[in-house]
C-alpha cells in the first residue's frame, strides 16, 4: 500500500519545484543562458523533480510487479506496461530519466539549451503527479 502521507510529501515538493522551474522558464533563454546561478539552480530542480517522479513510479511498481526494471527509464515504461501511464506520456517520462543521469553522471556534457528547451515539457511531469495521487487515492 502506497504512504498516502509521503507520496503528498513527494507530491508537493514536487509541485513546488515545478514552479520554480516555471520561473526559471519565465525569464527566457538568453537569461538562462548568461546566468550560472540560475542554470546551476535549474538543473538541480530538474534533476530533483525528476528523481520524485522516478521515486514514486517505482513505489507504485514494487507494489505490482516482482521484478524491478534495471534501470530508471524502465520504471516508466514498465507502468505503461502495467497500464497506469499512456505509452507516449511514459517515453517523455523515459527521456526526462535519462536527462535526469546526464545531469548527475555527464555534467560535463551538459546541453544549455537542451536543458532549457526541456523546460517547456514541465506539464508531462505534472501529469505524472496528477496519475500518481488518482491510482493511490484508488488503490
Amino acid at each position: 500500500m502506497v504512504d498516502g502521507e509521503r507520496l503528498g510529501a513527494r507530491l508537493d515538493r514536487l509541485e513546488h519545484l515545478i514552479e520554480r522551474l516555471e520561473e526559471v522558464r519565465a525569464e527566457g533563454l538568453e537569461s538562462y543562458l548568461e546566468d550560472e546561478d540560475l542554470r546551476a539552480k535549474a538543473e538541480r530542480w530538474l534533476q530533483l523533480a525528476i528523481q520524485i517522479c522516478i521515486d514514486v513510479g517505482a513505489q507504485f511498481l514494487s507494489e505490482v510487479s516482482a521484478r524491478p526494471p534495471s534501470d530508471y527509464a524502465g520504471v516508466f515504461t514498465a507502468l505503461a506496461g502495467a497500464g497506469v501511464l499512456g505509452r507516449d506520456h511514459a517515453e517523455r517520462l523515459a527521456d526526462a530519466a535519462g536527462q535526469r543521469n546526464l545531469l548527475v553522471h555527464a555534467y560535463l556534457e551538459i546541453d544549455d539549451r537542451a536543458i532549457f528547451a526541456s523546460l517547456s515539457r514541465l506539464d508531462d511531469l505534472r501529469s505524472f503527479a496528477r496519475v500518481a495521487q488518482r491510482a493511490a487515492d484508488e488503490g
